[in-house]
């Protein structure tokens, strides 16, 4: 039986995956070889979450990795970090863009899409551009997979799914379940959804604006000084993605047990308590306290297991 641990980084920050020994073990040796000789496709490949694992296929020994963005200065940018050798393939595209996607997966063995329109404001002043891309654009890539054969395919979703009150959350919602329909329609594909908080320090977050502002000599904004929030570190993201993707399928949907933070809290740990702080109040929509799984979820359709819960594709 695995036992819970917590880790800390600093207090109120962030507590981790609970695992023991045996299971860490167990793990790594049905993960060896794994993606070895592969070539994977990573779709939002230079964003946070796209980067993670594309830094850890690399040292998994693939044939390929294919790095997909639509903006080509991340996509230089990423080439100059990865160098043009073996086994780094830069494509320029949009997942908007049915017959690039097609394109793309031709001979692919395993698929990871990380791309979407993520911040809250932007969706709700974009909403077309939002649907297209987080709903559109992930039916395009499991139609390319399934033209294609793919073996299987990982989609990142988020907390702001659970019981959306924005755009971005509902289209994220749906996301999650078009991955379970497409799934119960094309078996032979395995699907799986990770439900993921908050990574520290992403690009775009909370942190990296602050620690600008306190660079710069500035008041420190903060929406509400109540506002929890689920966070991880990139670590312990990257290594619950792939647990899910080596063992999950079938449309199910993976979600961490993690603490909630309080946002002055995090706040705080990077500029020190005695900051000058702005209050702008919340954003259309925002929530105070997220969820990373609903009662109803919880109770009726989800497996619970020390370190997270597996939702199980319902009524399929």
């Amino acid at each position: 039986m695995a036992k819970e641990f917590e880790i800390k980084r600093d207090k109120g920050v962030f507590s981790g995956i609970y695992r023991d020994e045996s299971e860490m073990i167990s793990d790594k040796k049905k993960k060896r070889g794994f993606f070895e000789g592969k070539t994977i496709c990573v779709f939002g490949g230079t964003g946070t979450i796209g980067s993670l694992i594309v830094e850890y296929l690399a040292t998994q020994k693939p044939y390929a990795i294919r790095i997909f963005c639509n903006v080509e200065n991340e996509l230089h940018e990423s080439q100059q970090k990865w160098g043009v050798k073996v086994p780094f393939r830069y494509l320029l595209g949009d997942i908007r863009n049915l017959e690039r996607v097609k394109q793309s997966l031709k001979g692919v063995d395993y698929v990871f899409n990380a791309a979407a329109i993520k911040h809250v404001p932007i969706a709700e002043y974009n909403p077309r551009e939002a649907v297209d891309t987080n709903i559109i654009g992930l039916d395009n890539i499991i139609e390319g997979c399934r033209v294609h054969g793919i073996k299987k395919l990982l989609h990142i979703s988020t907390d702001k799914a659970v019981e959306p009150t924005t755009l971005m959350g509902a289209t994220k919602m749906i996301s999650e379940r078009l991955i379970q329909i497409r799934w119960a329609q094309n078996p032979k594909i395995q699907m799986v959804v990770v439900r993921l908080g908050n990574v520290y320090g992403s690009r775009g977050s909370v942190i990296p604006l602050v620690r600008e502002q306190k660079a710069k000599g500035l008041s420190i904004t903060i929406t509400n000084p109540d506002m929890n929030r689920f966070f991880m570190m990139p670590e312990d993201v990257i290594k619950f993605i792939m647990n899910a993707f080596s063992e999950g399928g079938k449309g199910d949907i993976w979600v961490p047990k993690l603490k909630e933070s309080k946002l002055i809290d995090i706040i705080e740990k990077e500029v020190g308590k005695n900051c000058n702080l702005t209050i702008i109040g919340n954003r259309k929509g925002e929530k105070l306290h997220e969820k990373l799984i609903s009662d109803y979820e919880k109770s009726n359709i989800s497996i619970n297991y020390n370190d997270k819960w597996v939702i199980r594709n319902a009524g399929w």
